[in-house]
């Protein structure tokens, strides 16, 4: 977990460092334009005063990072003392080095110090105070974006558990050793269900699907059911992590509106294609005969849940597409790799 000082971001990565360079630049040309007389005397003056902002600037922003490892304030009001005062002590020593280099043995200017810490000081408390509102924000929208995908979050039909619970029973005195693994399949769909991480191996998702899909076959009979995947077992990432919950549903619209309508059933196509900086999944199912209904309002919802996730978890990096063919109906997305 990245470690924040105060209201502050982590300081200690080379975005930061960027940052306060665009920063101390920016600034250093503002005071160049407020004081310079003509263009060659801007850039003097932009030369001087980027030495300062961008000394004061780096070293301040070192420091913090490096006071950060050793000490952790319990309140915003203690690590912005300590943040403005290591800003501060930075200024008053940047602004000693500028008058001895530019008027060796000269009396101190104080008027030239007192000007440099109140600049300090300003920008120190409107960034701080910046930092502060977008952290407020940020926090804000990652709670309400959690609440949206835990609202969100993929749970099977009740409907699975009671046929799968009923097939269990016409398995128990017919079959007890299927009726055992098929007890055990639900243990872990259930199991899967209940488990709270945002995110689980591509591993851990196919290994749920396959279990949905074995209990699906038990109910609705091999002849009815054939399912094919399509993966090469060399080249699929499955360590990869990713939503959970997220190839299973599929499968389970794929049989609850396309494969349990027909008399005869049809095959279930799951294909996973590692395309190198993402990974590719797409879920074919033939189309119900024509004049049956398939609740394909609850269908429609279902991918709009989908949508929703993807987006919510992935931003505009996934995608969901649907394809209605003549007899197939087809579902893909791709996922970034994390």
């Amino acid at each position: 977990m990245t470690k924040t000082f105060g209201c502050l971001p982590d300081l200690c990565v080379s975005k930061a460092l960027l940052n306060t360079l665009a920063i101390a630049i920016l600034l250093a040309a503002i005071l160049a334009l407020t004081l310079a007389r003509d263009l060659w005397d801007f850039f003097i003056e932009l030369g001087l005063h980027s030495m300062f902002t961008l000394w004061v600037g780096l070293a301040s922003v070192l420091s913090i990072c490096t006071v950060n490892r050793f000490y952790s304030p319990q309140t915003i009001q203690r690590a912005t003392l300590t943040i403005i005062g290591i800003v501060l002590l930075f200024t008053l020593i940047a602004s000693w080095v500028g008058m001895a280099l530019v008027n060796p043995g000269g009396s101190l200017d104080l008027f030239f110090v007192l000007r440099n810490v109140l600049i300090s000081l300003i920008i120190t408390v409107s960034m701080l105070r910046y930092f502060y509102i977008q952290g407020k924000w940020e926090a804000s929208v990652e709670a309400d974006s959690n609440a949206k995908y835990e609202a969100l979050q993929s749970r099977m039909r009740p409907h699975f558990l009671f046929n799968s619970l009923n097939t269990v029973a016409f398995l128990v005195h017919k079959d007890p050793d299927t009726a055992e693994d098929a007890i055990l399949d639900l243990a872990d769909i259930m199991r899967t269900t209940l488990d709270k991480r945002t995110r689980i191996s591509l591993q851990e998702e196919l290994d749920v699907t396959m279990r949905y899909l074995r209990l699906e076959a038990l109910r609705l009979g091999k002849r009815r059911l054939t399912v094919v995947w399509d993966f090469d077992k060399n080249t699929l990432p499955f360590d990869m992590e990713i939503l959970p919950l997220i190839l299973q549903p599929l499968a389970e619209n794929a049989i609850y509106h396309g494969i349990q309508p027909r008399k005869d059933g049809g095959t279930l196509t799951v294909s996973l294609y590692d395309a190198g900086d993402h990974l590719a999944v797409t879920v074919t199912n033939p189309l119900p005969p024509e004049g049956i209904s398939t609740h394909q309002k609850g269908n429609h919802i279902a991918q709009e849940n989908m949508k929703n996730r993807l987006q919510l978890a992935y931003g505009g990096r996934a995608n969901l597409q649907i394809q209605k063919m003549p007899q197939q109906y087809r579902v893909s997305f791709s996922i970034p790799k994390e």
